[in-house]
């Protein structure tokens, strides 16, 4: 055993790997084990890169579409042109951002067939709306119409409708599951030519106040919509006699779907119900009425500041008019 230890380091010494001294080994492992940790280092850089790569991938999106942004882009961008927050916008359901006014020219004809008198009744009219948003998600505006009214054995009238002025407020946005809401007041003044002045009336003939309460939930790229509403008549009297007309509670509720960016439909089933009229305090009978109609619409971006919006309603009751198409052009600065 004693001479296989001399014979062990004599082989050895003959390989090439016994030539090194062991501070050159020692050297070379300290090297190899640097150049490792520098590869481990490099490779850890590598794939924390590329897990930030990909979250930023998934989330970039959902921050684009999640539906908590959607209701607030027309307030809180002035420079929105999405034809869906306009359509949301012209109903009501949306505020305009600070200091961003729209102007909206339009025209309308509304058909009434044969009633209970007998008679067919067409209205044709055009109008102009204003409306301004203001800081704290507050929005004011104002519509005046140019009416001309042919009634079937009556006649024909041409004239100033009621003027109207409006005030809107966002309640609150969409968080979540919880939709955005948009409270609203309006008052109407009897300009228009009403029963007392002409067979043609143009006008209600009573002061009228309406409040509004508007409900969005979007998920894109549909939004739905809803809205609740009482307007109250002021009671009027005309050569000694009271006339109370009843109050006005309506309800509606519909949905907006972006075709596109620059193209929108929408479609909604809207009521309203009115008692009957008092005079000096005693109801006339069959003067109740009830209102309901559907409505489709279309809305198409132009331009950033122009929007061009098609409406229509179909009368579903007897008391409501046969057909209303409307166009209007909002126009914003």
């Amino acid at each position: 055993m004693k001479f296989l230890v001399p014979l062990a380091c004599a082989l050895a010494i003959s390989t090439p790997l016994a030539a090194q001294t062991v501070e050159e080994l020692q050297a070379r492992l300290a090297a190899q084990k640097q150049i490792n940790e520098l590869l481990r280092e490099r490779i850890r850089l590598l794939e924390s890169d590329a897990a930030s790569r990909a979250a930023g991938a998934e989330t970039a999106p959902l921050r684009a579409i999640r539906p908590a942004d959607a209701p607030r882009r027309a307030v809180d961008d002035p420079e929105e042109d999405r034809a869906l927050e306009r359509a949301l916008v012209r109903r009501g359901n949306v505020v305009l951002g600070p200091y961003v006014a729209e102007i909206a020219p339009s025209l309308f004809w509304s058909h009434s067939g044969r009633d209970s008198t007998g008679s067919t009744d067409d209205l044709i009219g055009a109008a102009l709306d204003a409306r301004v948003g203001l800081p704290g998600g507050w929005m004011v505006g104002g519509r005046a119409p140019l009416l001309y009214r042919s009634v079937d054995g009556s006649g024909d009238n041409t004239g100033i409708g009621d003027v109207s002025v409006a005030v809107w407020k966002e309640i609150t946005a969409q968080d979540g599951m919880l939709p955005s809401l948009v409270g609203s007041l309006r008052y109407t003044a009897p300009t228009g030519e009403d029963f007392s002045d002409t067979p043609v009336p143009l006008g209600s003939g009573s002061h009228r106040v309406r409040g509004q309460l508007s409900a969005v939930k979007s998920i894109d790229p549909i939004a739905f919509f809803g809205n609740v509403s009482y307007t109250h008549n002021f009671t009027r009297s005309f050569d000694g006699v009271e006339i109370d007309r009843s109050g006005i509670f309506g309800v509606g509720a519909g949905a907006a779907l972006a075709v596109t960016p620059d193209i929108s439909v929408s479609a909604g089933l809207n009521f309203a119900f009115a008692g009957e009229t008092k005079i000096d305090g005693s109801k006339v009978s069959g003067s109740g009425i009830t209102v309901g109609v559907v409505e489709l619409g279309t809305g198409i971006v132009l331009s950033k500041d122009v929007f061009l919006n098609f409406t229509g309603a179909f009368g579903i009751t007897d008391d409501s008019p046969d057909v209303t198409l409307g166009v209007s052009l909002p126009v914003r600065f």
